[in-house]
């Protein structure tokens, strides 16, 4: 591990804000109970540019060259897939040439394909997950600027670049925009969709905080990346995604912002996402829902109620880690991934069933650590609910759901 002392975007000194208990990597999922090695983690702010993120670095190849999350397990991803293509279907045809960076199981390349026949070039570090697509071509490395001159020299310019929820995953974010930049065509678009700063810090997702996610971004944190490799932020959209996402189109002009961009940052800015002062009351927020939450669940275990957890994401590795929810509390974690089936909890030793196993003669409550895909996993789960079955919301408080 190592620990960065100078911003991922502008190279300026850090100053940390909050130190969290150790905790581990969230993605390591045993076969049996496993290493259970913990490491420091903590959340930092950049004065110069006031980009939020993590100081302690961990090898990317460690952390997704093996990785257990695909994107077509959730329907809420598939409805994504089906909103972001009808918004750019003018865009598409037998002529597009279509790359996306951090590609996972390629699924939503395959929707381009079936629905456009577009010439698709997909690059992820994670081999294990990819599963070949007929008119897809798949490249099983990490995406820099290095990479992107020889696709390059072998493919040529882009239409369209997509990158969806890969930014906060890199360390150095400045090498996806020029690579991109590299690959664009002139009228090109390189389209971003990242989880937003401002809903993290408002409804205290502080279970987005784990070690593969190396910033928190927002539109001035992707303004600022623009400007420094010769592109610009055309266009900013909120969308319903990881609980809270924004969409960004970028093109090769160079600081140029309109009026909605504007707009947008001064949203920003109103809402105090670049106060350090706002970043330690998130501090103080967490700590007590550390104790709420664990009590909420004391509570019930002391009236033998027996609670499992539906989700075994990395949000929710990072939040039963935080709070200390362990097999003391929870019984059994359900998740819907065939991977992750008969694994352990990283950190908690707890084991992964699939869904198809939850009954209301052993699980009274269920507490939903996937609950930015809420109402899939509610509609999925009726039949639980219809026999008594509860369940738990953890954010912004715990709230129980019938």
């Amino acid at each position: 591990m190592k620990i960065r002392k100078n911003c991922r975007i502008c190279n300026s000194k850090l100053e940390k804000i909050i130190s969290f208990k150790k905790i581990s990597l969230v993605g390591n999922f045993f076969k049996r109970k496993g290493d259970n090695k913990k490491f420091p983690i903590s959340l930092n702010f950049c004065k110069k540019c006031k980009h939020v993120q993590i100081a302690e670095i961990i090898d990317p190849r460690t952390l997704f060259s093996n990785y257990l999350w695909q994107t077509s397990v959730s329907k809420t991803n598939i409805s994504i897939f089906n909103e972001l293509i009808n918004t750019y279907k003018k865009r598409f045809s037998k002529k597009t040439k279509v790359l996306e960076i951090a590609c996972n199981d390629g699924s939503f390349l395959k929707f381009l394909q079936k629905k456009f026949g577009c010439f698709l070039i997909g690059i992820d570090p994670a081999k294990n997950i990819y599963k070949k697509r007929q008119g897809v071509y798949f490249i099983n490395n990490f995406f820099n600027y290095l990479i992107g001159k020889k696709i390059y020299k072998k493919f040529g310019k882009f239409n369209l670049i997509f990158a969806r929820n890969v930014l906060a995953h890199v360390t150095d974010p400045n090498e996806i925009f020029k690579g991109a930049r590299e690959l664009l065509s002139d009228d090109g678009v390189f389209i971003i969709e990242v989880p937003h700063l401002l809903p993290i810090l408002k409804n205290l997702q502080y279970d987005n905080i784990f070690h593969e996610h190396q910033g928190f971004h927002s539109l001035k944190s992707i303004a600022d990346l623009c400007k420094e490799n010769g592109l610009s932020v055309s266009n900013v959209k909120i969308i319903n995604s990881q609980g809270g996402s924004i969409r960004c189109e970028i093109k090769k002009e160079k600081n140029k912002i309109n009026s909605k961009i504007k707009k947008f940052l001064v949203y920003e800015r109103k809402n105090k996402l670049f106060n350090s002062r706002f970043l330690i009351s998130f501090k103080n927020k967490i700590l007590s829902h550390n104790k709420i939450l664990f009590n909420f669940l004391i509570n019930l275990k002391r009236k033998n109620k027996k609670i499992s957890i539906y989700g075994a994401s990395g949000k929710g590795q990072a939040l039963m880690q935080f709070c200390g929810i362990d097999q003391s509390l929870i019984d059994k974690v359900y998740d819907k991934s065939s991977l992750k089936n008969g694994k352990f909890t990283p950190g908690t030793n707890i084991k992964i069933n699939l869904p198809n196993k939850i009954n209301k003669k052993n699980v009274d409550y269920l507490l939903l650590l996937s609950w930015n895909i809420k109402s899939e996993v509610l509609k999925q789960e009726k039949y639980f609910l219809k026999k008594g079955g509860k369940f738990i919301i953890p954010f912004p408080e715990p709230k129980i759901i019938k």
